[in-house]
């Protein structure tokens, strides 16, 4: 093994969410503070308990039909097209040049608990195989740019690209590949999925009012709103980028895991199993609590989580706690399940490199419990040098990131 001591940094971002498909239309809603959370378009309303959520913009299936011919998409799912998508656009993005590349050396490791392949009740289909392996987005992404470098998927439910960004960093560290495309994408918006999590108490009541479901940190949060989405990031040394004159959004540090082994659905109470990941992040990172400028919170707007991780905070950074910005995108987003930590990955390297913090939007009735500083409605301008992104799973795995600004990268 040859340990490459060189900085990891993020290069490239591809982001796809209800808000735009791509990096720029997504930012732009998120920092406009739009809420694009409605009834289903894809989806009878009619037949479920939960008739609304966060799907991506109608363009994405032009999106989809335009760069994917039409004999591969149909062995795909929609969350295997996501991440294909938002890997080109990380790769775009990065302005990598895969022919000056060893492509040995390019690795795909994305975050997911699966393709959310439904089959129609009963019916043969002939690609069932194809669409429900569970390898299926990294190889469909491996075998569109001949990458050849190691390819995996990693699962932990909500946390699942937080794990496959460590997984990442740790191929890059040991020196089996110089770049690797990270994060996660998923889209099980389909009448099964939906109806489970709602038999599990964890989605949103029905309202009248779609668009103010998602309500994260508010005293009348009834659950999350399910979203779809997918967020890519490209990873390389700082060596190798600089060696290749790319712009830098972040450097990233190793996250910090901690399995609660408490229950397989309900956090440990207080926080601590979170407040002991974020604890983990920080010695990884080598920095201290005080460093951190702002938090992207994995805030689901269920009762539980967003209690909890506001205790986890406080525990954490003490005295400091009310002064950290705390923003939970999922507001806007949805919660993209699986691809939640990707996206909210992507969304954090974009807040370091535009100095600026997304909102909480629909936090009109303030939880007594729950006092920090959540900065609702409106974006807020503001020097960061360090994030701190949280993403904690059903099954009590739970995933820290904290990107830092990279000093001359604007």
């Amino acid at each position: 093994m040859n340990i490459n001591p060189s900085p990891l940094v993020i290069t490239g971002l591809g982001l796809m969410t209800g808000l735009g498909v791509n990096l720029t239309d997504s930012w732009q809603g998120l920092i406009a503070g739009r809420s694009v959370t409605a009834p289903f378009r894809n989806l009878d309303p009619a037949r479920l308990s939960c008739p609304f959520g966060v799907e991506l913009p109608q363009a994405a299936d032009d999106l989809f039909q335009s760069h994917i011919k039409k004999r591969k998409r149909s062995q795909m799912t929609r969350s295997t097209q996501i991440g294909l998508l938002t890997a080109e656009m990380a790769i775009e993005d990065a302005r990598l040049d895969l022919e000056r590349l060893d492509r040995s050396r390019v690795g795909v490791i994305l975050g997911s608990t699966g393709t959310a392949y439904i089959p129609d009740d009963g019916q043969k289909e002939e690609m069932r195989i194809l669409k429900n392996m569970l390898n299926s987005p990294v190889s469909w992404i491996s075998l569109n740019w001949k990458l050849n470098g190691p390819s995996f998927i990693i699962g932990t439910a909500c946390s699942s690209g937080v794990y496959a960004m460590g997984a990442a960093y740790g191929l890059i560290r040991s020196g089996q590949c110089d770049v690797v495309l990270c994060g996660s994408a998923d889209s099980s918006i389909n009448y099964p999925d939906i109806e489970g999590f709602r038999d599990l108490l964890a989605l949103a009541d029905a309202t009248s009012e779609p668009a103010t479901a998602s309500r994260p940190f508010d005293a009348k949060r009834s659950g999350f709103v399910i979203g779809e989405g997918g967020g890519i990031l490209v990873l390389e040394s700082l060596d190798h980028a600089r060696r290749r004159n790319a712009r830098i959004y972040a450097q990233m540090h190793y996250p910090g895991f901690y399995t609660e082994s408490y229950n397989i659905l309900s956090p440990e109470p207080d926080g601590i199993g979170m407040a002991r990941c974020m604890h983990r992040a920080l010695q990884e990172s080598g920095l201290v609590p005080g460093d951190i400028d702002y938090i992207n919170a994995h805030g689901t707007s269920t009762n539980l989580n967003d209690l909890y991780e506001t205790l986890a905070i406080k525990t954490v950074f003490a005295d400091k706690a009310h002064e950290i910005p705390v923003s939970s995108t999922k507001s806007m987003t949805g919660h993209c399940l699986a691809g939640s930590g990707g996206v909210e990955a992507v969304i954090s390297c974009k807040a370091l490199y535009e100095q600026t913090i997304p909102p909480t939007i629909n936090l009109t009735h303030p939880d007594p419990r729950l006092d920090l500083d959540y900065v609702p409605f409106q974006a807020r301008e503001k020097e960061l040098r360090h994030v701190m992104s949280n993403s904690f799973a059903f099954g009590g795995h739970n995933g820290v990131n904290i990107f830092s600004r990279y000093g001359n990268s604007r």
